[in-house]
This record gives C-alpha cells, structure tokens and sequence, in this order.
C-alpha cells in the first residue's frame, strides 16, 4: 500500500479480505471469550457499531502508517532550534495572515487551550518541542547542507495539527484549570507509568492488569479520563529525555479480550487520543512492545501493519515473554509490579513529581 493521507474504504475492505484469508484456522483458537468475532471483517462491522460515526479503521491509519511525518521537497531547514522557534513563529503569522480574524483557522495559533503554565513552561518551550522532533535523523535519508538540521517545514506542519486538535478540545480542556489534582482520579484508574530507560528514552507504561476497569467505566468521568491523557501528553512533551532520546511504549494487554478492549472507552474518544498522543505529540516514537497480545489483536495488527510506513513497521515488535524487556529497557525502570514481572520501580516520574 502506498503512503498516502488518505486511505479508501475499498483499500480497507481488500486488505481486510486478505488478512481474513491468511487468519482462516487461527481464529478459531482464541480464547478471549465466546462473543468475540473471529475475523477481522466481523471486527470492524462490530467497532463501526460503536463508533458514534468515526470510522475507527480509517482513522488509525492515518495515525499509525506513518507518525514520523514526511520530509518534502521545498522543506526549509536551519542550524539551530533558535532560528527553528524564529521560522515558525514567522510561519504562524504568515498562516494568520490569510484568515478571517474570526474563524477557527486564525484563532488556533492563539492556543487558547495550552496547558504549559501548568507545567511551568512557556510557549516558546512548545514551539521548542516541535523543532527538536524535525531534528534529522539518520535514517532520514535524505540530504541536507545543514550540519545539525531542524526541518521547520515539517515542525510546521505538526504543530499546524496540534494547533487544530487543541482548539477543537478546548471547551473540555478549559472546563477547569488543567492541574494535578484534577486529574488525580484518572491517574490513579488507569494506572499508567513513566519511567527513562537504560538508554535514556521516556518510557511510557501500560498494564491492563493495573488498570481499574470499574472506575474507568463507571467512577471516573470520561472527561476527567480525557483531561489526564492531555494532561499527561503534555508532562511528556516538556520531558527532556522525550524530546532528545524519544519515546518507547511498552503495553501489556493481559489478552484481553475484543469487546472489553472497544468498551472500555467510547472508540470515538480512543481514536481522538490516539491521534494526539501518536499523531501529534512532538516526540519520536522510538519503538513499540505489546505483550500478552490475544488473536483478534494479532489479526487487527495484520491489518493495520498493510498501511504501515517501513519505519513504523521495524518499530513495533510482539514479545513473547516479560523478560524480554529486560533486555530491552533494563531492569531498574520497570515498575513494580509490571505484567509477570516483579519490578524495580516503586515510584514512577509522575507520582514522584505531583503526588508524592
């Protein structure tokens, strides 16, 4: 499949075929519970129903195939993160100039929504994190007379969507001020963790076992869950290690099972956070863990691994045993306890920096 923005419903439906046919036979092994579907055709059917009108496929593609963004032709590189800030912030005024003083496109570049004085930050400090992510890299592949090159073409175009993505959540991002406490709730249900790998990456930690499914559904608004993940983006964004070493998830799914996995959340409301959290947070996704990972999820990867840039694909990898990360992380970073493993870390960045 070609890297295109926009993926048709007919590339979907064929690559969906093609999963179902190579699937035939593994489907029937799965043990994530009687009313799961077994194939990847039913999946889909099944989240359309519940999707409140967003295509859930078609919109995890355009998050996943290709987060990294594209270098393109005409893009403008510099030397230094200051000309980077300068450039943009000359791109944004730029931008202003062609609008209507009252329309959504001119007033994005106001980040009304930014919670950066929560986290002691400034808006320079944003703009920062957006030339810091257009850093090139090696695998980048292409040329530049720059020694040390920020592409501000591309750093553009992804604040460009995250303007657009703030602006279009503000009313719930305003709602109250974005603090610690007022996600502290959230924080707890869900059970997340952060930590810095033995190569310096931020690693973000998921354990269905810790997460408070209960509360999640039935306890914890589903705005408060909202707030936290922008919340916790942005304590991500602001993070050092994240911006210069990148990012690594690391989820361990429990095999849980389809429906449980689509219900937890509205879906409308996971793809939307997705799309921020992978599509838009200014940091380098450096490489992806799932573990326990049930059948449907294997086929749902299958699927979504036909859209996927090269990149993307060599960054996400299915373990099959919990001390495989040990390799890959180190032991001192893992929390306690995480999946099958007891863990070192007692306290992780966040409690340690707002709650302890």
């Amino acid at each position: 499949a070609t890297m295109t923005s926009e993926v048709s419903n007919k590339e979907i439906d064929e690559a969906v075929e093609a999963v179902d046919k190579m699937s035939v036979g593994t489907a029937a092994s799965t043990d994530d519970g009687k009313k799961d579907p077994k194939t990847v055709k039913d999946m889909l059917s099944a989240m359309n129903k519940h999707s409140d009108g967003t295509n859930v496929m078609k919109e995890s593609i355009k998050t996943f195939s290709n987060p990294f963004g594209s270098d393109k032709k005409d893009d403008i590189f510099v030397a230094t993160k200051a000309e980077g800030i300068a450039m943009m912030k000359e791109m944004m005024a730029a931008d202003r100039e062609k609008r209507k003083e009252d329309s959504k496109k001119y007033k994005r570049w106001d980040f009304r929504a930014s919670p950066h004085e929560q986290f002691g930050m400034t808006l320079d400090d944003t703009y920062a994190a957006f030339i810091q992510w257009a850093i090139k890299e090696d695998d980048d592949n292409e040329s530049s007379d720059v020694e040390v090159a920020f592409n501000v073409s591309k750093a553009y175009r992804r604040i460009e969507s995250y303007a657009d993505w703030m602006d279009e959540n503000a009313e719930e991002i305003l709602a109250t001020p974005l603090t610690p406490d007022s996600i502290k709730d959230a924080w707890a249900a869900w059970g997340m963790k952060s930590s810095y790998d033995k190569h310096g990456h931020f690693v973000w930690w998921l354990d269905f076992k810790q997460l408070d499914r209960d509360a999640i559904k039935n306890k914890v608004p589903l705005t408060d869950s909202f707030r936290y993940m922008v919340w916790y983006a942005h304590f991500v964004m602001y993070n050092e290690n994240a911006q210069n070493n990148g990012m690594v998830f690391i989820e361990a799914v429990a095999h849980v099972g389809f429906i449980e996995s689509m219900t937890l959340v509205p879906m409308k409301l996971g793809v939307k956070l997705d799309r921020l959290t992978i599509g838009i947070l200014p940091i380098k996704m450096k490489a992806l863990y799932i573990l326990e990972t049930p059948t449907w999820m294997s086929m749902m990867s299958k699927l979504m691994s036909l859209f996927m840039s090269k990149k993307m694909k060599e960054r996400m990898h299915v373990l099959d045993e919990f001390t495989e990360i040990e390799e890959v992380a180190g032991k001192e970073c893992i929390p306690t306890p995480f999946g099958k493993l007891e863990g070192t870390m007692a306290v992780d960045l966040v409690e340690a920096k707002y709650y302890s």
